[in-house]
């Protein structure tokens, strides 16, 4: 048995690791991300990608759109959430809304505050640089309701 790689639309043999530019589409938006590398059929061009990967190309484009546009759509937020794999109860919870009003923001019926799209900004980033980041703050904002520090103290080291 070969361990040699076929393409999947050709059956070529001839396929090896290639910087690809792939494309999403986010809402209105076309992400072109040329970041990436992916088995290329030099035959065909036909390139397949892993779920791994493709994950990553829905949260970069997620990142950046989210960073580009002044005001992102519903379809931009949906898009946003889905790239994080979470259903609307659990992006509501993370950034403090109501599931109700994350719903208003997805169908266009109100705009997402500037606050909660950079929180999800900060979502999406944070999952770029940690595959556990989304598990974490989602067990983090679920468990028990922590204090909130009342005061702060400033304590000068002496030197």
């Amino acid at each position: 048995m070969s361990d040699q790689k076929k393409c999947f639309e050709c059956e070529s043999s001839n396929v090896q690791p290639r910087a690809v530019k792939h494309v999403e589409h986010v809402g209105s938006v076309r992400v072109v991300d040329g970041t990436g590398f992916a088995d290329v059929c030099l035959d065909c061009g036909a390139y397949s990608l892993t779920a791994e990967q493709l994950a990553g190309y829905e949260r970069r484009a997620a990142a950046l759109v989210l960073r580009e546009v002044p005001s992102p759509t519903g379809a931009m937020v949906k898009y946003a959430r889905k790239a994080l794999g979470l259903r609307q109860k659990d992006l509501a919870t993370l950034l403090g809304a109501a599931p109700e009003t994350l719903s208003r923001w997805e169908n266009d019926e109100r705009p997402i505050p500037q606050a909660e799209k950079l929180a999800l900004l900060g979502l999406i980033e944070g999952s770029l640089r940690s595959p556990e980041y989304i598990e974490r703050a989602l067990a983090t904002a679920s468990g028990p309701a922590k204090a909130v520090p009342t005061e702060l103290e400033v304590i000068e080291e002496a030197s």
